[in-house]
């Protein structure tokens, strides 16, 4: 099962990072900067329909490629931010995000958490210099619909997968 779910998120990583520049309008980009976290959404995913800790190992490991690969001027960032909010996704609604709906806001109230972290860390070591409000209007908002657009089209497939790799057996499927 961590192999399939190894493969599911590098898919998602090289996607991430390969095609959805390319399908961003570049007028778009002009006005606002949108940042897709698809293996984010996962991880998320991972947290609520499996455990905090796979989320935490997750959010470990893909946060420090994101911090390898796309923002390598300051490393650790990506990985602090989505192991921590990962893992707080995990303990606050583990197993209790049940519907569509609470699924879709704990996605999108952790997107905006690793956003706002993110900027946060930046605001602090002096790499961005730009107000908060600018930025959760015209990178957070924006970023955040893309996410919950991204979550709600793997909803059905990513928990039946989720579910249905830790299902333990009934009692009548043990005899």
């Amino acid at each position: 099962m961590r192999r399939n779910l190894i493969l599911i998120l590098l898919a998602l990583f090289v996607l991430e990072g390969s095609v959805l520049p390319w399908l961003i309008p570049g007028s778009w980009q002009e006005q606002v900067r949108l940042a897709p976290h698809l293996v984010f959404v996962f991880i998320i995913y991972i947290a609520l329909y499996i455990n905090r800790y796979y989320a935490l190992t997750f959010g470990l490991m893909f946060g420090a490629l994101h911090d390898m690969i796309y923002y390598g001027h300051m490393l650790g960032n990506y990985t602090f931010s989505m192991a921590v909010v990962a893992y707080l996704a995990g303990l606050l609604l583990g197993r209790g995000a049940s519907g569509l709906a609470q699924t879709l806001f704990a996605v999108l109230v952790f997107n905006f958490l690793l956003d706002s972290l993110i900027f946060g860390i930046y605001t602090l070591f002096s790499k961005v210099n730009v107000e908060y409000t600018w930025a959760v209007l015209h990178q957070i908002i924006p970023s955040l619909f893309l996410n919950v657009l991204f979550a709600l089209i793997i909803y059905i497939p990513a928990r039946r997968f989720l579910e249905g790799t830790l299902r333990p057996p009934r009692e009548e499927e043990q005899d």
